[in-house]
């Protein structure tokens, strides 16, 4: 090798080591010139969001502006601004996330994370990660519930009459992904979720599941939902809120993992400051703080004790099944929404 050439190669080296760090300046000088962010369906109280984006906006001075909504709203907001664009990031269920890439929503970004995050957890084109994960769990209050159900099945028992709290799958992802891990449960799978929708008609027409209770705080605080179909970290979150005797239990014969994805919107009128945001999300600390909302990062990251012993152990969720693909998984949450459209006339 000749002495210029091994000059060439160390000057090569140098720059790259200068230019990288001067990119991410870049990024975040514009960043901070743009001065804020738009969310949507971002709840502060949501996996501890609003702890995420306060840090933001004392690391970087980006103030957060947020509108909560769900990720059908979603959907139809982006599609009605993209000639006057209004959003930049968002956290989407997976379920959605496929009508997010037919309609071209979503800008490619990969974040400074995005090696150590694995391949069914993020689009190999960057349009979209999952930064959490939440198991369907049973939020049941043992004041009002004596004899703890541990299977889907158990939830049609006669001693659980007027007890089983569940929105309509038609409108609530946590609902739907309940008949599909239902169905699961009861030999079917993402392409026959047909004995999960005759699990939810008999759980109906048992008497068994409580019309007419919205899910929130207040309806578990008053006794109106003794067993509640939620989100596993959601419902760590109310028992700690509340103070309340409730318990979080993973269905022994499994249940169904649901991903949460963010992504830029493909129109972000803040662009950078949106890469900033969601490189935050992505990172050890977003992490960890995510997971100080019981939520379960996609990143392997460790956990210290005083967050793992309010979750429960990794024994738990062994039979958790998470989705097959983007194309199976909405699929699957089509036709169960279709289906209890024709069953609930």
């Amino acid at each position: 090798m000749t002495k210029k050439l091994v000059t060439m190669i160390i000057g090569a080296a140098v720059f790259s080591a200068q230019f990288l760090p001067a990119m991410a300046d870049d990024k975040l000088a514009a960043a901070k010139k743009e001065g804020q962010y738009v969310s949507y369906g971002m709840s502060d109280d949501w996996v501890n969001l609003g702890t995420i984006f306060a840090n933001i906006e004392s690391k970087y001075a980006l103030k957060h502006v947020d509108t909560d909504m769900t990720s059908a709203e979603q959907i139809t907001h982006l599609l009605a601004e993209k000639d006057a664009p209004v959003m930049d990031i968002a956290d989407i269920g997976y379920d959605f996330t496929a009508r997010l890439l037919e309609n071209g929503l979503a800008a490619s970004y990969k974040n400074t994370s995005w090696d150590s995050i694995k391949p069914q957890y993020k689009d190999p084109e960057g349009r979209w990660a999952a930064s959490y994960w939440g198991a369907i769990a049973f939020l049941v209050n043992t004041d009002k519930v004596k004899e703890l159900p541990q299977t889907w099945n158990d939830l049609l028992k006669p001693q659980y009459k007027d007890m089983v709290c569940s929105r309509d799958p038609r409108i609530s992802t946590y609902a739907t992904a309940s008949v599909l891990a239902a169905a699961y449960a009861n030999g079917g799978s993402e392409a026959n979720v047909q004995p999960g929708l005759d699990w939810f008609k008999t759980l109906r027409d048992s008497g068994n599941l409580r019309n007419g209770v919205v899910l929130n705080v207040g309806s578990v605080q008053k006794g109106e939902c003794p067993i509640s179909l939620v989100y596993d970290f959601d419902g760590f979150a109310k028992r700690d809120a509340t103070g309340l005797p409730l318990k979080v239990i993973i269905p022994s014969d499994g249940t169904v993992g649901m991903l949460f994805a963010q992504y830029i919107s493909s129109v972000a009128p803040h662009p950078n400051a949106a890469k900033v945001a969601i490189d935050y999300l992505f990172s050890d600390e977003g992490q960890l703080l995510l997971a100080q909302g019981y939520a379960h990062p996609t990143r392997d990251i460790a956990l210290p004790d005083d967050v793992k012993t309010k979750m429960l152990p990794a024994s738990a969720y062994e039979k958790v099944r998470f989705p097959t693909n983007l194309t199976s998984f909405s699929g699957a949450i089509k036709a169960i929404a279709d289906g209890w459209d024709k069953l609930a006339k």
